[in-house]
């Protein structure tokens, strides 16, 4: 109920005196509501005069009471804390994942193996045997057999005791300059002139050993390389002159290099250029390719030609360290088998021809000269 509104007895009085007023019965309403009533109970209540006011004696003043702040309770404060910092384990670096290492691929010439048709120690004996290895008196001292690692190990003179890392077997049918044949077709590919002064028995003497590097160019032998030394020239070294001297740890050398544990290409090294090599020069079976040299031999010199062969195989060579792992050094007396050579002489695949003249063949007389030069336009 609005507090203002007056109760219902007294609505009914100021009714009667508002209608004796000549008030409406809307404009009674509207004084009724609101603040209305009070006005409407104000006009129509009697007129009451107002009392007299009474005289007050003045009282003395209440002092008042100073208001003093009331402090907010303190807060003791907190006794410090040690905060003992808690140790931060860094977090692990992560490892990477490790690549894949990529080796970069050499082009590898396929392995040649010898054909199944080549007569040798690892194949077959040759159909017939007729004029087949009718010099092995002239078989000189063998190769190491602690290298050889395709064939027969042992091989050359029975009585001759070989040396430690020796390549090749020697064939003591030369004296000195004595002409020195191809066994098979093949290309000139490398040379090196290891020739020097040496001291043998007390006393200084020339050693000769100028060596050919060979490729064989004959469908019986693919990828097979074959090595002269001991050479007193070659016709192949069209500017050579025979008894050079050279330094031992700089010979002048040039093309393909083929050894028991490593083979390689050099440019031109020393003097090289002034042999005027025919790298690239084919000769075929039979063909003069050098001149025996001689080495000291105590007080006397010894003439002869070496020879050691690389034959390719799918198996790995465990001596070389540089080059072809593929090429293996053979016995050359017991791999191959042998045969005089003569122009009309039929040669069973894989036989190779003596390299020396025999059974009454000869070069032609200016090629047993050894001042003899090979043409570049052959």
């Amino acid at each position: 109920m609005n507090p203002n509104q007056p109760n219902e007895d007294a609505t009914r009085a100021l009714w009667k005196k508002a209608q004796a007023s000549g008030t409406s019965r809307r404009e009674f309403l509207l004084l009724l509501t609101g603040a209305g009533a009070a006005a409407a109970l104000s006009a129509c209540a009697p007129k009451i005069a107002p009392a007299e006011p009474k005289a007050s004696t003045p009282s003395a003043p209440t002092p008042a009471t100073p208001t003093q702040p009331i402090p907010a309770p303190m807060t003791p404060p907190l006794a410090p804390t040690t905060i003992s910092p808690t140790p931060i384990t860094p977090a692990p670096t992560p490892t990477p994942e490790p690549k894949p290492s990529i080796t970069p691929v050499t082009p590898v010439k396929s392995v040649q193996g010898v054909p199944a048709a080549s007569a040798c120690a690892i194949t077959s004996p040759p159909p017939s045997m007729e004029g087949i290895n009718t010099h092995t008196e002239l078989y000189g001292t063998g190769a190491d057999p602690n290298i050889i690692t395709l064939g027969p190990k042992v091989g050359g003179h029975p009585g001759w005791p070989t040396y430690e890392h020796k390549p090749g077997m020697g064939f003591e049918a030369y004296k000195g300059g004595s002409p020195v044949l191809a066994p098979f077709d093949m290309v000139l590919v490398g040379f090196r002139d290891t020739s020097t002064q040496i001291v043998s028995g007390g006393t200084s003497a020339h050693s000769d050993d100028v060596k050919l590097f060979f490729e064989s160019a004959s469908p019986d032998w693919p990828g097979v390389y074959m090595t002269v030394y001991h050479l007193l020239t070659s016709p192949l070294l069209t500017g050579h002159t025979q008894s050079s001297s050279n330094d031992l740890l700089d010979p002048p050398a040039q093309g393909y290099q083929l050894f028991w544990d490593g083979n390689y290409t050099l440019s031109p090294t020393g003097n090289a250029a002034a042999y005027g090599a025919l790298i690239g020069y084919k000769v075929k079976r039979g063909e003069l390719i050098g001149f025996a040299g001689t080495v000291p031999a105590g007080a006397n010199t010894h003439s002869f030609a070496d020879f050691y062969f690389h034959v390719p195989d799918t198996s790995v060579n465990p001596n070389i360290t540089k080059g072809d792992i593929h090429l293996h050094l053979v016995q050359p007396g017991s791999f191959f088998y042998w045969k005089s050579f003569s122009p009309n002489a039929n040669f069973p695949n894989g036989v190779l021809a003596y390299p020396f003249e025999c059974d009454g063949y000869q070069l032609p007389s200016e090629q047993r000269d050894v001042i003899f030069k090979y043409t570049a336009n052959k």
